[in-house]
């Protein structure tokens, strides 16, 4: 549970067996803090306590935390935009009429051969 970059802090709580409020009775350093810490209280039959660790957050470390998920908010908006349209493309193309879809389709088969034709010439120029 130990981080090597931030030390670790324990708080001592103890719980109201009417309402379940809780009320912080110290902040300790180490594990023997709260031993020596929890000696000092008086309790009685049903007194609960809680210890949670926490670890301290510096500035420079939410910073970082903080950037690094506005960087994935905007990667994963991006690719919701992307996959939204190209959902919407899919439901053009399943609307389009069955001779609509083949004009389109012969288009592009037109526009690649030319594109590769235009390539080759290009590249019989480099040569010569």
């Amino acid at each position: 549970m130990s981080h090597t970059n931030s030390p670790e802090y324990f708080t001592i709580s103890t719980v109201c067996q009417y309402d379940g409020s809780t009320s912080v009775l110290a902040i300790c350093e180490d594990m023997d803090a709260v031993m020596y810490r929890l000696k000092q209280c008086y309790s009685s039959c049903g007194d609960e306590y809680r210890i949670n660790c926490y670890h301290l957050t510096t500035a420079s470390d939410a910073a970082t935390a903080y950037n690094e998920q506005m960087v994935n908010t905007r990667k994963y908006q991006k690719e919701n935009e992307e996959k939204e349209a190209k959902l919407k493309e899919l439901e053009e193309i399943k609307a389009m009429s069955f001779d609509e879809w083949e004009k389109m389709e012969d288009n592009r088969i037109e526009r690649d051969k030319m594109m590769n034709e235009d390539f080759m010439e290009d590249k019989l120029k480099e040569l010569e």
